[in-house]
């Protein structure tokens, strides 16, 4: 099995897990546990979970880290990265305030970055520090966006 439909076997082992085990989440999709545990065994090659149960159950462990387990690993897999949208207040004060954060996180990973290369090279740990402190800036980029798009203009504000 590859490493990239290994970690879709994990994700979906992790996701089982959120929603509190293969018997619970059965009760709220439409296939019983053992298929549930067909698709997470990575034993089972051939078996993953179909997207309509993925959305099933993806909603039900969102407090859960990792979350949504196999939505991210499908995204990692296709190259990307999932950015969940945020909820959208719209006065300009939070367009201030989020600036900042954008600005603060920025100058995150421009910190991390530069310690990292500061011996000429950057090893695993470096590595995932910054691809942390990326993340977390394309997460207020996004929610950056979201606030903008929702700015009352000129035209909207009569």
């Amino acid at each position: 099995m590859t490493p990239d439909r290994l970690a879709l076997k994990v994700a979906t082992d992790n996701l089982l897990s959120g929603v509190g085990g293969q018997v619970k989440a059965a009760g709220f999709t439409r296939v019983g546990q053992s298929t549930l545990s067909t698709y997470a065994s990575p034993h089972n090659r051939d078996a993953f979970m179909p997207v309509d149960i993925v959305a099933d159950l993806e909603p039900l462990a969102r407090d859960r880290d990792g979350w949504p387990h196999v939505t991210q690993a499908l995204c990692a897999v296709m190259g990307g990265v999932f950015v969940a949208l945020p909820e959208v207040p719209t006065s300009d004060a939070d367009l201030l305030t989020m600036m900042g954060r954008l600005s603060k996180e920025a100058g995150d990973v421009t910190q991390e970055m530069c310690a990292a290369l500061s011996d000429g090279r950057i090893d695993r740990v470096e590595q995932a520090k910054i691809r942390r402190e990326v993340r977390h800036l394309l997460e207020i980029a996004v929610a950056l966006d979201a606030i903008v798009a929702n700015v009352p203009t000129e035209e909207t504000r009569s």
